[in-house]
């Protein structure tokens, strides 16, 4: 994964690689609308996006309508809506000042073109391998977690933004990497990270092709784009910081509202410990915050898979995105896990690798997809 060069000819989608994901936007949407139906029988089908909605999603429609609050919200929690990273709820916002539709309606469209984008940009990431390929589309776009992408949360843009930027990183092009990064450290907290990896890539691509560490800080200095890379990757993050500081006074309100939420930053190893002794009591296999720490530390499994291959750039980016949720509590951990491009690729590679394995694979996340979309329409915890 994350090949060191790209070549650009086979960078380019066939015919078989568009359609393929558009299947599994169909069959996703099906799976989807028929366990809403089944989930809410009475319910008027007209209700199917709204129904999607849970959780943070409904804070994200809030945010594209009316944008960021001057203070906490009591009649939903006392907090305000400033931890959430504004690029992807402003985007939609921007859109419905065009296309008169409902947000939820919008916000869900607009998610299941930007995964099916996601995916196609994948391609190269997935090492060319059709197999692979046709796991993360189906994953992203009818799998069990697919509502995550395909409704009104920053997961999905996350995704394309985190593909883009080790795409450009692959052609070692800095000033793409940043680009993509600076909307990435826009839509969600850790990616600010993704500027580390752009250096990470720097040094490594200076260590190829001078072959020795000497003079690897004026060597790299001496690279304008890559300066400028540096400069611009952060700037979505910055920028709203400096938003927050002009609208309420402070411009770190993103992580001191974090408290209202309920999330306390503490040793992440005490948080997953806490998390995988914490049993049920309703007879269920795994408890709610059992499956969120297991999530995480298979974040960190596949993580060491991408340390192991060598995959630094990746490496650095995933351990920051994974450690710091994690010291402030298991929460959406499973749906930050499920959004980290880097992990859901290689896990996608390595299953396709036999033909057995890739098939049972397919099959678990098609069938997994209506029993998972049950859970999340009844408001199951654990996905949160």
């Amino acid at each position: 994964m994350f090949p060191p060069s790209l070549d650009l000819k086979q960078d380019r989608p066939t015919a078989l690689l568009l359609l393929l994901p558009l299947l599994f936007v169909l069959s996703g949407t099906l799976i989807r609308f028929l366990a809403f139906r089944y989930a809410q029988p009475d319910a008027d089908w007209t209700n199917y996006f709204g129904a999607l909605c849970r959780w943070d999603c409904g804070w994200y429609v809030r945010m594209a309508e009316t944008g960021y609050d001057t203070f906490p919200i009591p009649s939903r929690i006392n907090a305000g809506n400033w931890a959430f990273f504004p690029f992807y709820p402003m985007l939609v916002g921007l859109v419905a000042k065009i296309i008169p539709l409902p947000t939820i309606v919008l916000a869900s469209l607009l998610s299941i073109l930007t995964a099916y984008a996601a995916v196609v940009a994948a391609w190269p990431l997935l090492g060319r391998n059709i197999r692979a390929y046709t796991l993360y589309a189906a994953f992203m776009l009818s799998g069990p977690v697919s509502f995550y992408f395909t409704t009104f949360f920053t997961e999905v843009m996350y995704v394309l933004l985190t593909t883009l930027v080790f795409r450009f990183l692959g052609r070692s092009d800095y000033l793409g990497a940043a680009g993509a990064a600076a909307l990435l450290s826009a839509t969600r907290i850790v990616g600010v990270f993704a500027s580390l990896s752009i250096g990470v890539q720097a040094l490594m691509d200076y260590r190829k092709s001078k072959g020795t560490w000497k003079g690897v800080v004026p060597g790299l200095l001496a690279q304008p784009r890559l300066v400028l890379a540096i400069f611009i990757a952060p700037l979505g993050f910055f920028t709203y910081v400096a938003f927050l500081n002009y609208w309420v006074g402070d411009g770190l309100a993103f992580s001191h509202t974090q408290r209202a939420w309920g999330r306390m930053v503490a040793n992440p190893v005490v948080y997953l410990w806490e998390g995988l002794n914490k049993w049920p009591d309703n007879g269920a296999l795994f408890s709610n915050s059992q499956i969120l720490a297991l999530a995480a530390i298979a974040g960190l499994i596949v993580t060491g898979i991408l340390a192991w291959r060598r995959q630094w750039p990746a490496v650095v980016f995933c351990l920051f995105c994974i450690i710091i949720p994690l010291a402030a509590g298991l929460a959406s951990m499973l749906r930050f896990m499920t959004a980290m491009a880097p992990l859901t690729i290689t896990v996608a590679t390595l299953l396709a690798r036999q033909r057995v394995v890739f098939a049972l694979s397919f099959v678990a996340i098609i069938v997994s997809a209506w029993f998972v979309t049950l859970a999340w329409l009844g408001g199951n915890v654990a996905l949160v």
